[in-house]
């Protein structure tokens, strides 16, 4: 007997199953992975929860649709699986479950959510698509940042921008604070620097975003930012170097970069009293040590199983009262991600997570020196600005920091694993 199929399930898979679908979802979930905090802002905390419910329906039925062109064999990396795991198991120990649970729903929505369109697009595809959306989001935010402190003069209470333009003192866009901004500034100008050299883009567009990007990182005039900004240049300087080399001088090259930076490390440790002395004399840095303090002293009080997952701090929750009570200010994190993995997933939790990124970094890293394409210098370099910034903010684990971990994790694996198949 002939199988008949419904009309309307050959439209849905048509639909679904087109290469169009899959390019403007993919610019939807980067939106949205940028964009939560205006969202939140807009929507409501409710809102953007059920705009990011609809988002995974619509993946799910994608997915489906293009199963046959999904690599599932290394859909979700082993490396992420076990952390992911570790971060679950902790709502059954947790000192606040329904936090716990409210944070494990984000942080598995995101996950879904980059593993999703890291399976169903190429990397370029990808770069192409964060670029995209940066471009438009970055241009949004200085127009709003040029009404606010210039035109009308006055903050725009309700995105968070302060009107700080003209002062000079550090612009927020639509991301909420300046290190947000000027962050998500530098991970543009990455985006629009390997659209330039692997030419995806028309010339003046990419130098036009590149010179913007630049504008921007500028303005959200961030000591945190402007440090990450200098290191990462400093490694795509390196890593250009090393392109260039024969593969016997390049690992050569590669164990004397490390162990220089393993004795520099050493030193700084040996010297940290002095060092966080001569740091505590900045009133920011003061208030940073002072949390980081608390954390520590916390952290050590569930030295291997942490408090429990939760993500952003809860404002009415302890102990994240009491550390920023303590601090003297209100913030929504630890300011660095590795006490915070620590504080809420335990030593075990931080090692798994260090293990993560250690194996992300590693693959990223050796596709961008050993492969001819240029598109493969955008990983290590996003990476390593999430990471070094990650001293000092906590946004790589949460939200878009955490979005783009997931992608760099997920396409890392799928292009070294030793699951792969051709």
């Amino acid at each position: 007997m002939k199988e008949t199929h419904s009309p309307v399930a050959e439209a849905a898979y048509a639909f679904f199953s087109h290469a169009r679908f899959a390019q403007a979802l993919s610019l939807m979930l980067i939106g949205t992975a940028f964009g939560t905090h205006a969202l939140r802002a807009l929507l409501g905390t409710a809102g953007l929860t059920a705009l990011i419910a609809a988002e995974l329906v619509l993946l799910t039925f994608m997915l489906i649709a293009r199963r046959r062109v999904v690599r599932w064999n290394v859909f979700v990396p082993i490396t992420l699986a076990v952390f992911l795991a570790w971060t679950i198991a902790s709502w059954f120990w947790s000192y606040y479950p329904r936090a716990s649970a409210t944070g494990l729903a984000s942080q598995i929505s995101f996950t879904a959510l980059a593993l999703g369109i890291s399976a169903s697009r190429d990397t370029i595809q990808l770069i192409r698509a964060v670029g995209d959306v940066l471009r438009v989001f970055l241009a949004t935010s200085l127009v709003l940042e040029i009404i606010a402190g210039v035109l009308i003069d006055s903050p725009i209470t309700f995105l968070g921008i302060k009107g700080n333009l003209i002062s000079g003192s550090g612009i927020q866009g639509i991301f909420g604070s300046r290190n947000a901004f000027m962050m998500i500034s530098l991970i543009a100008a990455i985006t629009f620097f390997i659209e330039w050299r692997t030419q995806s883009v028309s010339r003046q567009l990419a130098l036009w975003s590149l010179a913007g990007s630049a504008v921007c990182v500028v303005l959200g005039a961030s000591p945190v930012g402007f440090v990450t900004a200098l290191i990462v240049v400093l490694l795509a300087g390196f890593i250009s170097l090393l392109r260039k080399m024969e593969a016997g001088l390049r690992r050569g090259t590669e164990i004397a970069a490390v162990s220089a930076l393993g004795v520099f490390m050493l030193v700084v440790w040996t010297i940290r009293n002095s060092v966080l002395e001569w740091l505590s004399g900045s009133p920011v840095l003061q208030y940073r040590l002072s949390l980081w303090s608390e954390e520590l002293r916390l952290a050590k009080m569930k030295l291997l199983e942490g408090w429990g997952w939760v993500g952003l701090w809860p404002r009415k929750t302890q102990p994240f009262t009491v550390m920023n009570s303590s601090s003297g200010d209100i913030h929504n994190s630890g300011l660095n991600i590795y006490l915070d993995v620590w504080l809420q997933l335990g030593i075990v939790g931080l090692a798994l997570f260090l293990i993560l990124i250690g194996f992300a970094f590693v693959r990223s890293w050796t596709l961008a020196v050993s492969k001819k394409s240029e598109l493969y210098i955008w990983a290590p370099l996003v990476l390593s600005a999430l990471l070094v910034s990650g001293l000092a903010e906590s946004a790589a684990i949460t939200e878009w920091g955490w979005f783009l971990v997931v992608l760099i994790v997920a396409r890392s694996s799928a292009e070294l694993s030793w699951r792969r198949t051709e």
